[in-house]
C-alpha cells in the first residue's frame, strides 16, 4: 500500500527503489534540501536500477522553492556528429551524449544543493561495494538480455554468471567510478568509458560529449481550474501533459471519477500528443509549446470533443524504461527528478573499466520534426510536473512509462483536482491510450465506467489491477499548515519514507 507520511518538520521522499528512497531520506535527515534528497536517491538508483538509469543517461529536474522562482533543468545530450538515419537502425549506435553530467553541474551552479556531491554519492558507493539484492523487475530484465558481450560484461562486473531474483550483486568497479565522480568533473568517467563504448559500436566522440550544454530555465507554466501547473522544459513532453489538462477543461478535471471524466481526459490526451508531433529539432518547438498552452486553442479542442471515441495517434512505440523520485524538505521546497537510459539497459553498451552503460535515447527519434539527424536532441518521453492547488498545497509528480507518462501524470492530477486524497489519486484504476480507438484499462476500474467507455466506441483492452505497465507515480507534497509528505505507487517497487 502506498503511504502518505505527514511531517511537520523534516520532509519526505519517494523513489522507485527502497534503497534509493533510503538514500534520499538520509540526505534530508542530514539537513539536505529536496533537491539533495532527489539527487541522493538518483545516485543510488544508478546502482540498483541499472536497467533504467545511470551516469550515461539523461536527467531532468523540476524544482519549486518555498520562496523564489521555480527552476527546470533539462539534462539531455545531442546525437553524435556521425549520426544519421542508417545509424539509427543499430541499437549500439543510438547512444546519445549523456546529459546527466552537465545537468549535475547546472544544478550545483544554481545553488540548489546544500550537501556535497561526495555526501550525496556516499550511499550509492556503499551499496555498490557491499551489494544489493536483485528484485523481480531487474532479474526479469537481466534474464531477457540476449547472450552476448553486453550480458557477459554486465554479469562479470557483478562477479556472477547469472542473476535470478534474490541474487546479491556487488559492483566494485562502479563504486570506484562513483568515488571518482564525487571528487572531480562528473564528465571525467564518461570520457574514460568512451573508448570502450566506441569499441562496442557507439558513434560518440569526445567532441560530442563536450557539445552538451545544460542551463537552468524557467519552467513551462499554465493555469487551469484555479490550479497553477509547472512543467519541465523541452525536449521533455511535459508540454503535452499541460496541454492535455487545458483541453480536458475544468469540468472534467474537477469531476469525481466517471465515464465522462475518463472520456474527456482520453480525448484531450490524444489531441495533445498529436500536437506534440510538431515539436522537435527540425520544427518550431516554441510554436508547438505555445499552441499546446494556448487557452483559446485548448477551448476550441475541448468544444470539438464529441460523446464518442475519436481516432488517436499511434502510441505503439510506448516503450522505454526510466525511474523517478520526488521530495519535499522542511522548508516546503518540492522537487521531482526523472532520469533514464531509455530502453532497458540503454544501448546495451558497457564500459567494463568503469561500469558505465550508454543510453539509447536515439531510439526516440521518429520522423518529421523529430527525424534522426546529427548533433540534435530528440524529443523526450520524460515528464515532470509540479501542481500548486488553490489552497496553497504544492505537489511534485512524475512517473516512468514512456509515452504513457503524460497520461499517468494527468490522471493523478485530475484525481487531486477532484478532491481525492493523494493516496487515492495514486491508487485509482488507470487507463492508457494505445493508438486509434484503443484504450488499455485496469480491470479494477468501475464496471459502469468501462461499460460506458465501450459504448462510446473505446476499444478496451483489460489489464490486471495495479499493472506495472501503467507507470509508478511518485508524489511529494507540501501544505501550508506545515505538512510534508510523499506517496509511493505500489504498481512497482517504489517506497515513500519520512525524514
Amino acid at each position: 500500500m502506498p503511504t502518505l507520511t505527514a511531517l511537520g518538520a523534516s520532509g519526505a521522499v519517494v523513489a522507485g527503489h527502497p534503497l534509493a528512497t533510503a538514500a534520499g531520506q538520509a540526505a534530508l535527515s542530514a539537513g539536505g534540501s529536496a533537491v539533495d534528497a532527489c539527487l541522493a536517491a538518483a545516485f543510488t538508483a544508478w546502482v540498483c536500477k541499472p536497467d533504467m538509469c545511470g551516469p550515461g543517461g539523461d536527467l531532468f529536474l523540476l524544482h519549486r522553492p518555498a520562496r523564489g522562482a521555480p527552476i527546470s533543468v533539462s539534462g539531455s545530450g545531442p546525437s553524435p556528429a556521425a549520426f544519421n538515419a542508417d545509424a539509427a537502425a543499430r541499437r549500439e549506435a543510438l547512444a546519445m551524449a549523456p546529459g546527466t553530467p552537465a545537468a549535475l553541474l547546472a544544478i550545483e551552479a544554481a545553488g540548489l544543493t546544500r550537501l556535497s556531491r561526495a555526501a550525496l554519492l556516499a550511499p550509492a558507493i556503499r551499496i555498490a561495494e557491499r551489494g544489493f539484492v536483485a528484485g523481480p523487475m531487474l532479474a526479469r530484465k537481466i534474464a531477457a538480455l540476449p547472450h552476448g558481450a553486453f550480458r557477459d560484461a554486465l554479469l562479470a562486473g557483478w562477479g556472477v554468471t547469472h542473476a535470478p531474483e534474490g541474487t546479491v550483486l556487488r559492483w566494485p568497479i562502479l563504486a570506484e567510478t562513483l568515488r571518482g565522480m564525487a571528487e572531480s568533473d562528473p564528465l571525467a568517467p564518461i570520457r574514460t568509458a568512451l573508448p570502450e563504448w566506441r569499441a562496442a559500436g557507439a558513434l560518440l566522440t569526445e567532441d560530442d560529449l563536450h557539445a552538451t550544454t545544460v542551463t537552468p530555465e524557467a519552467p513551462l507554466v499554465t493555469n487551469v481550474a484555479g490550479w497553477r501547473l509547472l512543467g519541465q522544459t523541452p525536449p521533455s513532453q511535459a508540454a503535452a501533459a499541460l496541454g492535455a489538462a487545458l483541453r480536458a477543461g475544468p469540468d472534467a478535471l474537477l469531476e469525481a471519477p466517471s465515464a465522462y471524466k475518463t472520456h474527456m481526459l482520453v480525448e484531450a490526451t490524444k489531441a495533445a500528443l498529436t500536437l506534440l508531433e510538431g515539436m522537435g529539432h527540425a520544427g518550431d518547438t516554441a510554436a508547438t509549446v505555445a499552441a499546446l498552452l494556448d487557452p483559446t486553442q485548448a477551448r476550441a479542442t475541448r468544444e470539438s470533443i464529441g460523446p464518442e471515441a475519436a481516432d488517436g495517434p499511434d502510441l505503439s512505440r510506448n516503450y522505454g524504461e526510466t525511474t523517478q523520485c520526488a521530495a519535499v524538505d522542511a522548508e516546503g521546497n518540492v522537487c521531482t527528478l526523472i532520469h533514464s537510459l531509455y530502453r532497458p539497459f540503454g544501448a546495451r553498451v558497457l564500459s567494463p573499466a568503469t561500469g558505465l552503460i550508454a543510453n539509447d535515447r536515439g531510439g526516440s527519434f521518429t520522423s518529421g520534426a523529430n527525424a534522426p539527424a546529427p548533433r540534435v536532441r530528440p524529443r523526450h518521453t520524460l515528464v515532470g510536473l509540479i501542481a500548486e492547488a488553490p489552497d496553497g498545497t504544492s505537489y511534485a509528480l512524475g512517473t516512468p512509462g514512456a509515452l504513457a507518462q503524460t497520461q499517468t501524470v494527468l490522471q493523478v492530477l485530475a484525481g487531486l483536482m477532484a478532491g481525492l486524497t493523494p493516496e487515492d489519486a495514486v491508487r485509482a484504476p488507470r487507463w492508457s491510450a494505445i493508438g486509434g480507438h484503443g484504450l488499455s484499462v485496469e480491470s479494477s476500474m468501475d464496471d459502469a465506467i468501462t461499460r460506458d467507455l465501450a459504448a462510446r466506441g473505446h476499444r478496451l483492452a483489460l489489464r490486471p489491477p495495479r499493472d506495472w505497465l501503467m507507470g509508478s507515480l511518485g508524489l511529494a507534497l507540501a501544505r501550508t499548515d506545515g505538512t510534508r509528505g510523499a506517496v509511493a505507487d505500489d504498481r512497482r517497487e517504489a517506497l515513500a519514507l519520512p525524514a
